[in-house]
């Protein structure tokens, strides 16, 4: 009765999903309706080979002869096969905790007069006077009947089953028994007609709760998502976010004592700060003062230390973050002004590089940097579990995150791929950069620890995280995930 030809992609999908949150024991068994020539048979085979279980055991039926016979001769020795109609009134079967299979579509109107009025007497929903009708959904109701308490069912249908009116009682039947739903992607068929997998439970399961739903994209569909969340802009004007600005901002008048400017300035921990005529009302801006300029000679008042405010002392207020990293990380560059030199609204400086839209704006790049590692282990060393010694447990949301590396942290990653001889993949030149990816591994726990990002003010420290080093590793950072 089968006619659709099943790729192993679909029908390893389907496995995962009707096995998926299931503890399995020696007792259960396994029904295939409709099996064609058993690639659902053969994914199950698969699903198993790694696993300490041995595979349900099955009844596969089918009323073509020539199926029937293929998968006699190929899966006979501890599958039975059936030649009959799954969907006949005399077909009796045992109960199982299974079913997997894709109905055959075929006409209401290409059934013989026979056949219709023996479903129509055998299926609550189908009347003798039927023009219309998807048997493949009679296949659906069926399997409902067969199923155990605990059961579920896992089938292939057209997605007509969510929209087409003549569908509409069977969808009412069986949506409160739909426990997952997913599109398939119509290039894994010859003919293009959008298909869905259906998981349904047992009648006498629980009732379904959405909030529970077992539905689980694919790591990469639910990886791309998040790689397009973190490459939209989060934080609005970034560097006024990240600056200290008024009222906060310390400003001094222009006759101040110079010595008394100096000494507040490191009482504050001020690198810089704005003078003006009138303090107060924020009037007559003569300039900034930078402590580590300041010369202290004879009484003289701070006014003999200003240096006039430049273009190239400030930053627009919607600097990135990156930039700002990169322009305090360089030696002799401790503090940047935001606005305008004629209107500055507040300073930047390397101590500022510890505030929280810079731990966002790395955190970012960081998971988008282990989103690619998870993607090079995937196409490139799928056994990773069987060729390294690297344990990952499985503590993440399944409903996110269904594969077990979904759950690696970074350490894990670089381990696996240092392992098996795959770091060449990364994509860039580690020359050319002062930076390593050990570097960046601690940048993350720093990261996810919230610990302070620049230690120190100068470039100058051997032990000390500066400036400097968060700056090289950023750019490590930003060249690895923009190439």
């Amino acid at each position: 009765m089968s006619s659709l030809h099943v790729t192993n992609p679909i029908a390893d999908r389907m496995v995962e999903i009707l096995f998926e949150d299931v503890t399995l024991t020696s007792r259960e068994k396994i029904l295939y309706p409709g099996c064609g020539v058993g690639e659902l048979i053969a994914a199950v085979e698969r699903y198993f080979e790694e696993s300490v279980h041995d595979p349900p055991r099955g009844v596969a039926i089918d009323t073509e002869k020539s199926c029937v016979e293929t998968v006699r001769e190929d899966y006979g020795d501890y599958i039975e096969v059936r030649k009959q109609d799954y969907l006949s009134a005399d077909n009796r079967l045992d109960s199982f905790e299974f079913v997997l299979g894709y109905p055959p579509v075929i006409k209401w109107t290409d059934l013989s007069e026979e056949k219709q009025r023996e479903y129509a007497n055998s299926f609550a929903r189908v009347s003798p006077d039927t023009n219309r009708i998807d048997t493949g959904l009679l296949f659906l109701e069926r399997s409902l009947h067969v199923l155990t308490a605990d059961g579920n069912g896992v089938f292939l249908t057209p997605s007509t089953f969510k929209t087409d009116e003549t569908k509409s009682p069977f969808r009412r039947h069986l949506a409160p028994k739909v426990a997952d739903i997913e599109q398939v992607d119509l290039d894994s068929f010859e003919v293009k007609i959008p298909h869905l997998l259906i998981k349904l439970n047992s009648p006498e399961a629980e009732e379904f709760s959405p909030a529970a739903s077992s539905n689980r994209p694919k790591p990469g569909e639910v990886e791309v998502e998040l790689m397009a969340s973190a490459t939209s802009r989060t934080i609005t004007n970034p560097a006024r976010q990240i600056a200290t600005c008024f009222p906060d901002l310390e400003v001094y008048h222009a006759n101040d004592d110079a010595a008394f400017v100096y000494l507040d300035l490191y009482y504050e921990d001020y690198d810089a700060a704005l003078v003006y005529d009138s303090p107060i009302q924020m009037e007559n801006l003569r300039g900034y003062i930078s402590r580590v300029e300041m010369e202290i000679r004879d009484e003289e008042s701070v006014i003999e230390h200003v240096s006039r405010l430049q273009d190239s002392d400030c930053v627009d207020a919607s600097e990135d973050i990156g930039s700002i990293i990169d322009r305090l990380g360089r030696d002799g560059e401790r503090f940047c002004f935001v606005g305008k030199p004629t209107d500055p609204e507040g300073i930047i400086t390397r101590f500022d590089l510890n505030k929280i839209p810079v731990y966002k704006q790395l955190y970012v790049l960081l998971a988008r940097f282990e989103i690619q590692l998870r993607d090079i282990i995937r196409t490139h060393v799928p056994d990773w579990e069987t060729e390294t010694e690297v344990y990952v447990p499985t503590t993440f949301v399944n409903a996110l995150a269904p594969d077990k590396l979904s759950g690696a942290t970074l350490g894990d990653l670089l381990k696996i791929l240092s392992t098996t001889n795959e770091m060449e993949r990364i994509p860039v030149d580690f020359g050319a950069h002062e930076a390593t990816l050990t570097d960046l591994k601690d940048l993350r726990n720093a990261i996810a620890h919230y610990n302070p990002l620049v230690h120190t003010m100068s470039n100058d420290s051997d032990s000390d995280w500066t400036a400097g080093t968060l700056r090289d590793r950023y750019n490590l950072l930003q060249d690895i995930v923009e190439l």
